[in-house]
């Protein structure tokens, strides 16, 4: 082998060494862009009960960096779903006139700095009912980024623990209106009922 063969070996050892390099940095920046591109569409879903003496609300807000989808919200009462607020045992025996606001949360989309009243309740005692009530009272929440991270409060560990996807919650508007019609009839015997 000639000495002018043995510095092309070199050489194109040497151009392959580069290249190498450089597929590695750009390889590095590639998975720094998409960290970088997460995080510019990271939601953080944050829950806020607002109490006073004759009102009570929840509300959910994205006080992340992007969209948050929300596809799983459920209040749960010692261990148990509610599907309405007026049914926790707190209200079981509200007196005076009182109003109910409800949204659902599941299938929702959170634009960055967007508050989501979950539900709002005004009339006589509701605040102190309300802070009665969440001692017992849980959320589960699990919403997910435009690009298909999701988060889900489940792991006691953590409020907000990364999962490979949320469940769909099928929500039924009619069976959540019967739930509200069945809270405000009229109780039995009341003169409503005689007319």
């Amino acid at each position: 082998m000639t000495e002018h063969d043995r510095n092309q070996y070199v050489l194109s050892f040497g151009a392959v060494a580069m290249s190498a390099v450089a597929l590695l940095f750009a390889f590095l920046e590639l998975r720094s862009s998409d960290r970088q591109l997460d995080a510019s569409v990271w939601p953080y879903v944050d829950a806020t009960f607002a109490l006073n003496s004759d009102a009570g609300s929840l509300t959910l807000s994205n006080k992340g960096l992007g969209p948050a989808l929300i596809h799983e919200f459920r209040i749960l009462y010692e261990g148990e779903e509610i599907r309405h607020p007026m049914e926790l045992p707190q209200f079981d025996a509200l007196v005076g006139a009182y109003s109910v606001t409800t949204a659902s949360a599941p299938s929702s989309v959170l634009s960055v700095g967007e508050d989501l009243v979950v539900f709002d309740i005004r009339g006589d005692d509701v605040g102190e009912r309300m802070q009665a009530a969440l001692r017992g009272l849980e959320l589960e929440i699990c919403y997910c980024s435009l690009n298909g991270a999701c988060w889900s409060n489940a792991s006691e560990a953590n409020f907000r623990q990364p999962i490979a996807a949320c469940a769909v919650q099928d929500v039924d508007i009619d069976d959540a209106l019967d739930i509200f019609r069945d809270i405000n009839a009229p109780a039995a015997g009341t003169p409503e009922d005689e007319g």
